[in-house]
């Protein structure tokens, strides 16, 4: 099974609280409160499903200096990185909302 091409993880902020951490790259992590994270995984869905006609997700975390920048292709996302991008297809889509929804649970 080949290795999964981001991680999702919770940690705490000393003052805001829970955050869910997104990592895209060895040195590209992003931090999103429960609610960036819940309208992000929504954001995914509604693309993915065509339910948006949305051809980009942009999304600047509170407690990140990155933003999240998802450009909407045919095939899936293309995830704006310091060097290059991400491409995630349809599936990969799917599983990173999930994964930021069970994130916040």
């Amino acid at each position: 099974m080949p290795e999964q091409p981001f991680s999702v993880s919770g940690t705490r902020h000393r003052l805001l609280g829970k955050q869910i951490e997104l990592q895209l790259a060895r040195d590209f992590v992003l931090k999103f409160t429960p609610a960036e994270a819940s309208s992000l995984s929504f954001a995914l869905v509604a693309v993915r499903d065509g339910i948006s006609p949305e051809r980009e997700i942009y999304m600047s975390p509170i407690a990140s200096d990155e933003a999240f920048v998802g450009t909407v292709l045919d095939h899936g996302i293309s995830i704006a990185m310091p060097v290059g991008a991400l491409e995630l297809n349809w599936s990969k889509v799917g599983l990173l909302a999930e994964s930021l929804a069970a994130a916040i649970a």
